[in-house]
C-alpha cells in the first residue's frame, strides 16, 4: 500500500465517523418532557395502535393470524411481556423508553417503535439511499 491508498482510508473513515457522529449527536439532544412520547404499534406493515407512553400501568394484548404478544407499558416505556413466536428474542429487548427505540417480533411482523410527536425533525423525508 501506498502513501495514497492510506490517505484515502482515512479520508473516509472520518468522513464517515463524522457523519455517525453527527447522527449520534442530533439524536440524543432531542429534547422532550416524559409523557410527550407515544409508542407506534404495526402489524404486518399496517399501523394497529398508537398508545402514549405513561407512567400509568397499562397492558395491550395483541392477537393476529401471526401470533400473540402483550405488550406493558409503564414508567414512560413499553416493553413486550409475552410472545408466543418459536424463539421470543423480542422479550430480550428490554424496555424502551427513548425516541426512534424499536421492538421486532418477526414472526409476529409486529413493530413497536417510540416517537416524538412533538419532534422537529422529520424523518420521513429524510435520505435513505443514493444511487
Amino acid at each position: 500500500m501506498k502513501r495514497g491508498d492510506f490517505l484515502l482510508i482515512l479520508i473516509v473513515l472520518l468522513a464517515a465517523g463524522s457523519i455517525y457522529g453527527y447522527r449520534w449527536f442530533q439524536n440524543h439532544n432531542e429534547h422532550y418532557a416524559q409523557g410527550d412520547l407515544k409508542a407506534v404499534i404495526t402489524v404486518n406493515g399496517k399501523e394497529y395502535q398508537t398508545v402514549t407512553l405513561t407512567k400509568e400501568e397499562q397492558v395491550i394484548d395483541i392477537r393476529t393470524r401471526y401470533g400473540h404478544n402483550t405488550l406493558k407499558v409503564y414508567d414512560y416505556g413499553i416493553q413486550m411481556t409475552f410472545s408466543d413466536a418459536p424463539l421470543p428474542i423480542a422479550l430480550d429487548m428490554g424496555f424502551i423508553s427513548k425516541p426512534k427505540q424499536q421492538i421486532i417480533c418477526i414472526p409476529a411482523r409486529l413493530l413497536v417503535e417510540i416517537i416524538n410527536p412533538a419532534s422537529s425533525i422529520d424523518d420521513d423525508d429524510a435520505l435513505d439511499a443514493v444511487i
